[in-house]
């Protein structure tokens, strides 16, 4: 039994269909066009949530739930692990909740817009308590209270500016997981509604969106290239492989020309992004050229920088970087090519 609002599947007719190719009988084109919207919205969410429920599973076990997270003893340089442990408990839940809610309407045809707002005021509450805790105050602990210089520099002040660079890397691509997630679920949401205002809103937000989450990879770009720049001019730094890890996460790893090369990639994907989102011309080079960002991005932030590292890397930081990048990478052109193909459509109704 299909549990979707009224008129967010066979709009025209009013009687139920069956789900499959037979529910696309007596609708028009634009409503065929309507449902494929509203199943590839789904699909994103889906996709999200996966990724999103992964890295707090990671996270939660992390946090150590089966320890004090209230220590009487705890040092005043150490982060509250209740913090720690709320944080990933909350990304699990929205995980869950939205990997339910597309999938549902992905796979069932089972969805209702109520349900959805839900999930989307939830998610909201609880992805920035988890943004806020993992990503500014965990490294804040860190910067504040370092007592010694982090590999490979010999100031404290070289250090901070380090891991600076890696809390701006870690906005960058924890917004595109946690932000994207959010992005997806509206889109959804405006195609549970009949065809109409609320889908041709989405659409023509498409732009928007497309200039706002490539100009987020140009910030991981740009803080990237920062972070191999003072790599390579750091007293025990270099262009070649360093003798021990340097670790500002997402910055983590043995090879600083590495690291700049990657940041300069980003920032010059990121940018051709925001123009793509704007001129139609640009959006296969932009596709194409995402797909070699995303393959150079999961190199050096997974199994090359990761794996060359003695003794080994955190295992979990390789679970961590591998959806952050892909997402990071997959979420511009999405909305840039979204933006080509309205601009394409009123030419078209014209």
């Amino acid at each position: 039994m299909d549990t979707h609002s009224t008129g967010s599947d066979v709009e025209a007719t009013g009687a139920k269909a069956p789900m499959g190719m037979a529910a696309l009988v007596g609708l028009s084109a634009a409503e065929v066009k309507h449902r494929r919207k509203r199943q590839e919205a789904a699909a994103m969410l889906l996709l999200w949530s996966a990724l999103v429920l992964t890295e707090g599973t990671v996270r939660f076990v992390l946090s150590r739930p089966a320890e004090d997270l209230t220590p009487a003893n705890r040092l005043s340089s150490a982060p509250p692990p209740l913090l720690r442990f709320f944080g990933a408990l909350f990304e699990c839940i929205f995980g869950i909740t939205g990997i339910l809610v597309g999938a549902g309407a992905l796979l069932f045809n089972a969805h209702n817009r109520m349900v959805t707002i839900a999930f989307l005021v939830t998610q909201t509450v609880m992805s920035w308590f988890t943004f806020i805790i993992y990503v500014f105050l965990l490294p804040a602990y860190k910067s504040a209270f370092l007592t010694k210089p982090v590999f490979p520099f010999d100031s404290i002040s070289e250090s901070r500016a380090f891991i600076t660079m890696g809390i701006l890397t870690s906005v960058s691509l924890c917004l595109a997981l946690q932000g994207g997630q959010f992005a997806m679920g509206l889109s959804l949401l405006a195609y549970q509604a009949p065809p109409g205002k609320a889908s041709e809103t989405d659409a023509n937000k498409a732009a928007i969106r497309g200039v706002f989450w490539n100009g987020n990879m140009v910030l991981g770009g740009l803080s990237t290239t920062v972070a191999g720049a003072l790599l390579l001019a750091a007293e025990n730094g270099g262009a070649g492989r360093l003798d021990s890890t340097f670790g500002a996460p997402p910055h983590v790893g043995v090879f600083p020309l590495m690291t700049l090369c990657v940041g300069l990639v980003m920032t010059f994907c990121g940018g051709l992004g925001m123009l793509a989102s704007m001129r139609s011309n640009l959006v296969k080079a932009h596709i194409i050229y995402s797909a070699v960002t995303w393959v150079y991005m999961y190199l050096n932030f997974t199994i090359v920088q990761l794996g060359a590292t003695r003794p080994a890397a955190p295992t979990q930081a390789a679970a961590f970087h591998s959806g952050l990048v892909l997402l990071t990478a997959l979420i511009g052109p999405y909305f840039s090519n979204q933006a080509k193909q309205v601009r394409a459509e009123r030419v078209a109704a014209q």
